[in-house]
């Protein structure tokens, strides 16, 4: 393991989940942190927007396992963050998501139990294969609860059949179509396919939305109480400050470089950006060819488009609960499909209704080398086109829609620009099977005082920002300091 910094001066670059994360936990440590953000506000996809008085959410529309007991609960608290006071628990303990297909309905309930109850009645002919599944399932559980395992040094995966494709273990189990299309929706909160979905990723997504599920009150809240957690602990926190050069001298960081011309001078820099982007910053020669290839050659996950829209609040009342509309073909396989939320809007006539699918970076091209809000006309039409194809495709679940309002769309290239991230992919690199090991090598970068947070290898979504966060602060502190310091907290 790399020996902990000399020094206590930190940049983090970026002010997401990840950022905000590894900034609190190192200002914890004692160390002086200054996270620095292109954007005029903190937060990243946690952040929320406004549109005629309703608030959108862009990259949190729910998450798992924020129980006082569970894992990212003892993350938040070790943090000083209260979720409570942040997220809503979804009462609906029955149904947390339902998976809509074209002949049979799936509820995904709260609790193990429950849920293998509920595949067990679905698909009565997957009884060997459920056992086998269902085992290793508790068995992840058990680990994720046991112990606060994001303090452990290493992985507490140790099995390698963990990292092998979900896919193929269903092949081997012999899993029915039903099944194996019952067990691809999971993948579409990780943006990898169930054929090339790592194992343990399927069964930490799962599991984490099995211990509980949360929704955000306001993602701006949410950003906002992470900023102010951070700036408590005596953390700077610049904004519209867009990092322009990452200095390295003798093979270790000594600062940044600001557009605007400043220079933050550094004992350590944590790049809570996307791997792609941070390479950019360093000059061509501070990692061989070999490493920059590597890192420029990562497969992104497929960006999304997203509708937010107002419905009549009396006629479409807010639904607790997550719907998803899947079509599979004859082999399980999920070749489309959609999300729907319907949330409280403005708390008299208009509810918000929240469609995300699958938009690939490709279909964008012709506005690639564009800005938002100067693609011009033909962008937003076909924007406006899709989107309403979209709001026809929900008409099926929730029937015709009364007092449409047609709030916002977001393409790939919206949050391309919003958070940096090359392919505009709200779940960054393809954390596949296949790409699972590059991934993982990127912790252990060349260069002295040089870290990447944001999206762990081993965890999905804000569970694995904070995760990655915390991984960073143990390298950063020295694991004997990091564990003392920190797990008191508990």
């Amino acid at each position: 393991m790399r020996k902990p910094v000399e020094g206590k001066n930190t940049v983090v670059i970026g002010s997401g989940a990840g950022g905000l994360s590894a900034g609190i936990l190192l200002a914890l440590l004692g160390f002086h942190v200054t996270v620095v953000e292109k954007n005029g506000e903190p937060g990243g996809l946690m952040r929320s927007y406004s549109r005629r008085g309703i608030d959108c959410p862009v990259g949190v529309h729910y998450v798992g396992a924020l129980g006082a007991c569970e894992p990212l609960g003892k993350m938040f608290r070790v943090l000083g963050i209260d979720p409570e006071s942040l997220f809503s628990r979804m009462k609906n303990r029955a149904v947390t998501d339902r998976y809509i297909f074209d002949d049979f309905v799936f509820d995904l309930p709260e609790g193990l139990d429950a849920y293998e109850k509920n595949l067990r009645e679905a698909c009565r002919a997957d009884g060997a294969a459920l056992d086998a599944l269902m085992s290793g399932l508790r068995e992840t559980a058990g680990v994720m609860t046991a112990s606060p395992f994001f303090f452990d040094g290493g992985s507490p995966f140790a099995n390698m059949d963990s990292f092998r494709p979900m896919g193929e273990l269903l092949d081997c189990l012999g899993a029915s179509p039903k099944l194996r299309a019952i067990l691809a929706a999971p993948c579409q909160l990780v943006g990898v396919a169930l054929q090339d979905c790592p194992v343990i990723f399927h069964q930490m997504v799962l599991a984490g939305y099995l211990f509980s599920s949360w929704r955000p009150k306001s993602g701006r809240r949410l950003a906002d109480a992470f900023a102010a957690r951070f700036e408590a602990l005596g953390g700077r926190l610049l904004l519209s400050s867009a990092v322009r050069h990452v200095r390295t001298r003798q093979g270790r960081v000594t600062g940044v470089d600001l557009e605007k011309g400043d220079f933050l001078p550094a004992d350590a820099v944590v790049a809570a950006v996307h791997p792609k982007v941070l390479i950019g910053l360093l000059d061509q020669d501070a990692l061989k060819t070999s490493l920059r290839e590597r890192i420029a050659g990562l497969e992104e996950t497929e960006g999304v488009l997203a509708v937010q829209a107002g419905v009549d609040a009396e006629a479409h009342p807010a639904v607790d609960y997550n719907l998803y509309r899947l079509r599979a073909n004859d082999r399980g396989e999920i070749e489309n499909g959609f999300f729907y939320q319907v949330l409280r809007g403005d708390g008299r006539e208009t509810n918000l209704l929240s469609i995300i699918t699958l938009s690939h970076y490709r279909d964008w091209s012709r506005w690639e080398n564009t800005v938002t809000g100067r693609r011009g006309e033909a962008y937003e039409q076909k924007k406006k086109a899709l989107a309403e194809a979209l709001v026809a495709e929900s008409s099926s679940v929730f029937g015709p829609l009364k007092n449409l309002q047609l709030l916002d769309v977001f393409t790939p290239l919206s949050l391309r620009d919003h958070v940096n991230c090359p392919e505009g992919s709200c779940y960054g690199v393809l954390r596949s099977s296949r790409q699972l090991l590059k991934i993982a090598s990127l912790g252990k970068l060349p260069i002295g005082g040089l870290y990447l947070a944001g999206q762990n290898a081993m965890a999905p979504g804000l569970m694995g920002c904070v995760l990655g966060s915390f991984g960073v602060a143990r390298k950063m502190a020295g694991n004997e300091r990091f564990g003392k310091e920190l797990e008191r907290l508990l």
